[in-house]
């Protein structure tokens, strides 16, 4: 049988696993650092938009303050034309046309629109 001798030196062994450890703690401290720059960044963003709404709600309670300093914040507003006695349209004629009386039933509507394509069909049929 054949044996492979493979000699180990263990000076070059402790060399092989220290570099192994620098490589991999030096490869972990960068993804760490990555993640602190991530980190810092949204911090600050949050920091930003917290800083503006606090400036908005500043703004929104000043103004509300303006506000309640007013008597009567309605304004009236007058005609311009002073024409007050314009016609308005009848709603009578409106109401008597959306009674029960008057809106198709539903097999009634389908009739219709069934009785209007037949005429089409036919006028064309005779007019060719």
């Amino acid at each position: 049988m054949l044996t492979f001798e493979f000699p180990i030196n263990a000076l070059i062994l402790l060399a092989v696993i220290a570099v192994s450890m620098f490589i991999g703690f030096s490869l972990r401290r960068s993804q760490i650092a990555k993640v602190h720059k991530k980190l810092v960044k949204a911090e600050t963003e949050m920091i930003n938009s917290h800083a503006e709404i606090l400036e908005i709600q500043k703004e929104y309670i000043s103004m509300e303050l303006k506000l309640r300093g007013i008597k009567d914040p309605v304004v009236v507003m007058a005609n311009p034309n002073g024409n007050n006695n314009e016609k308005l349209p009848n709603g009578a004629l409106r109401k008597k046309l959306l009674t029960k009386d008057f809106t198709p039933t539903r097999n009634e509507g389908y009739g219709l629109i069934y009785d209007n394509l037949l005429n089409k069909e036919a006028n064309a049929n005779a007019a060719s």
